[in-house]
């Protein structure tokens, strides 16, 4: 028995490989624009890092002001004088 034949793309199945094509090779410049970018040093660890450290600072700021216990004060009215008799 013969299998049948693949069915001849649509102008609509076309017109998606096309978009999709060129939607892959905008990406790709993308990508290749931010590697070398890095690459020379216009982004990098420094940035990277000085981001993430604001983020946490802000973070840390706002459970400051949400008021969460710190550890400090957690402890802040424990009698120490007692402890270990």
């Amino acid at each position: 028995m013969k299998s049948a034949k693949a069915p001849k793309p649509t102008a609509a199945d076309q017109a998606m490989i096309a978009r999709q094509g060129a939607q892959l090779d905008e990406e790709m410049a993308k990508n290749e624009k931010r590697l070398k970018a890095v690459a020379r040093g216009g982004l990098g660890s420094k940035s990277l890092l000085g981001t993430s450290k604001q983020a946490a600072a802000k973070q840390v700021n706002k459970a400051g002001q949400a008021g969460y216990n710190s550890p400090a004060s957690m402890f802040a009215g424990i009698n120490m004088s007692n402890i270990g008799r």
